[in-house]
């Protein structure tokens, strides 16, 4: 009887929770970034300031079919602050791509020969870049893990090291991202 009654309030209180889940919004990126709008936030960001982001991307994917994290969470950075009311002209993010997130800079084809899938990365890339975000690949990555004569997506340009471009950009006043 007991197991009964706890079976039943679980029933009663996953429906509850459930009726009250917000779900994820998408109010730019619509390739990835999935945000909840939170009403009672106190309102902090600064629309008339430059907002400056060097995003640091070094993380693979979980699976080679799958969006990496990382990439999905620049997408949340970027619907978060056009959200909040920021203009898309004072949001100036770079994105530096380096170490095991190497992969994703790769063309669909050249992805599906290495991984047997197309780049799963690929239109939430070129949507970000559509939006302002520059991508960069560490050149010191693109040799080391033998990508450099792969074809890659347009939309990534290669930097000598991701080092390089790190403390340059921080040295401009770029605020880092190490998700």
């Amino acid at each position: 009887m007991r197991l009964v009654f706890c079976f039943l309030m679980s029933i009663v209180l996953g429906a509850s929770t459930v009726s009250y889940a917000q779900k994820k919004v998408f109010p730019v990126i619509k390739s990835g970034g999935g945000m909840f709008e939170v009403p009672e936030a106190e309102p902090i960001a600064d629309k008339k300031m430059k907002y400056k982001v060097l995003y640091e991307i070094s993380k693979g994917a979980d699976k080679p079919d799958s969006i990496n994290s990382t990439l999905d969470k620049l997408a949340r950075l970027v619907n978060l602050h056009l959200s909040a009311g920021i203009p898309k002209q004072n949001l100036d993010v770079v994105a530096v791509i380096h170490f095991q997130g190497t992969p994703l800079i790769l063309t669909d084809e050249a992805y599906k020969k290495k991984f047997g899938v197309p780049n799963p990365n690929t239109a939430l890339i070129n949507e970000l870049a559509d939006n302002g975000v520059k991508f960069y690949i560490c050149g010191q990555s693109l040799y080391m893990r033998k990508f450099d004569k792969e074809p890659r997506n347009p939309n990534i340009k290669v930097t000598l090291s991701a080092m390089l471009l790190m403390t340059t950009l921080q040295s401009k006043g770029y605020v880092p991202i190490i998700p």
